[in-house]
């Protein structure tokens, strides 16, 4: 028995327990009208290092989010498959991959499909170029593939392992045959591409300042309307609106099941307190029509925290998810009429503490900032502070951390939501 086969075998024998000791509240009830024909879970990112830890946990808590919700649907109770886009483990270690499987055999059923495709960043890490290989052995699915489930195409690209290449020209030449016979099989149906990175200047975190997009595939998707394309590797909000996009095809990113992370103000890689909470991925469901359901689960509380209805896949200009039209029909978050700032003084440094502001339709508020000026009008501080949207449960507040002040000094603090837009101020004196 080689080493792989031991830890399988080893890992296999505490599966029961592991699985006994993972729970998921069960989100709500589906949409009404839309009764699906194939349902999926696409997730990213859990960073799996051992057996049990909390990449393993928090992939089975998805798991069993998501049958708990099938569950409950009358029409349709099917997962027909977990699709995980790259970052499966944190380095790529044999016995990570081993736990990976492990953990979504003691959850996942009969009937659902479980795939993935590696992730340069972490998967190839200690393995390097024998990674695909190793993966296919452990797992017993190729690292590119193209399956059919339910009449619906789903295609997959991994990493290289090479140093040099995320991917290589003969990857990028097969990608593009494998969807020229997808549209020709079903060429009014959604084709779902999966791969680790954003495509470059689609969704939130795959623009030049964020640092996670690439654009390897971008001429191969642009030719294809249908295609649904799903990523990870940013951890940013899933649930952010900018997290789906529409141009001559539909992106899509998944979220993360490790730890949030954001770009504010052309600053990268933030990460705010309590990141690590992130459970998030998406839940997928096609009818009959072809429409596509996409709602977006937070797993630790069993509940869907934004949804999107993709309507027309073959259209060749798709507008309802295009960032610069629902940018210019956004309006500016707004206070509640009787909205104050609440202001506390400990030892001469000064906390403030906002009431939450709103917005209209799939709009959210991304950040508040505050300006302190002295009683002469010169600003004597300024900051952001995240809104919190991107946690299951909202506070009805935010607090800036504490900053020193003379009396008199006028404190302003606007809204803002995530295309830009501002409310207006609420002011107070110190």
């Amino acid at each position: 028995m080689n080493l792989t086969a031991l830890l399988l075998a080893v890992f296999q024998i505490f599966a029961p327990i592991f699985s006994l000791l993972v729970s998921a509240p069960a989100p709500e009830n589906k949409t009404d009208g839309f009764t699906p024909v194939v349902r999926f879970v696409a997730a990213s990112d859990s960073h799996v290092k051992t057996f049990g830890d909390r990449g393993c946990t928090r992939i089975a808590k998805t798991l069993k989010a998501a049958y708990a919700y099938a569950d409950a649907d009358k029409d349709y109770k099917n997962v027909d498959a977990i699709i995980i886009s790259g970052d499966i483990t944190d380095s790529g270690t044999i016995s990570a991959f081993t736990s990976y499987v492990t953990a979504t055999d003691s959850v996942l059923r009969s009937g659902t499909q479980r795939l993935a495709v590696l992730g340069r960043a972490h998967d190839t890490r200690t393995l390097g170029a024998d990674t695909r290989s190793i993966y296919s052995e452990i797992t017993g699915q190729e690292a590119d593939f193209h399956r059919v489930i339910n009449g619906y195409h789903f295609i997959g690209i991994s990493g290289n392992g090479a140093p040099e290449l995320h991917y290589t020209d003969e990857q990028v030449k097969w990608l593009d045959k494998q969807l020229s016979q997808a549209v020709l099989d079903a060429p009014t149906q959604p084709v779902f591409v999966f791969q680790h990175e954003h495509i470059k200047d689609t969704v939130y975190g795959s623009y030049d300042i964020d640092g996670w997009g690439m654009d390897t595939f971008s001429k191969v998707l642009a030719k294809y309307p249908q295609v649904v394309d799903i990523s990870g590797h940013s951890h940013y909000p899933a649930n952010d609106p900018r997290s789906i996009w529409q141009g001559t095809y539909t992106a899509v990113n998944d979220g993360s099941l490790a730890y949030y992370e954001f770009t504010v103000d052309n600053e990268n890689r933030i990460h705010p307190q309590s990141n690590d909470t992130m459970c998030q991925s998406l839940m997928i469901e096609v009818d009959a029509q072809n429409r596509v359901l996409i709602r977006v689960l937070d797993a630790n509380v069993g509940k869907f925290v934004a949804e999107y209805l993709i309507d027309n896949v073959i259209s060749p200009v798709k507008l309802k998810y295009n960032h610069t039209i629902r940018a210019e029909k956004s309006n500016a978050p707004v206070f509640a009429q009787d909205a104050k700032l609440r202001i506390k003084n400990i030892f001469g440094r000064y906390k403030i503490t906002v009431p939450q502001a709103t917005v209209e339709g799939d709009n959210e508020v991304f950040i508040y900032r505050i300006s302190v000026t002295d009683t002469a009008g010169n600003e004597i501080y300024k900051a952001w502070k995240l809104s919190d949207y991107y946690q299951p449960e909202r506070p009805d507040s935010v607090t800036f951390d504490s900053f020193k002040a003379s009396d008199g000094s006028t404190v302003t603090v606007v809204a803002e939501d995530v295309w830009g837009n501002q409310s207006e101020t609420l002011t107070a004196q110190l």
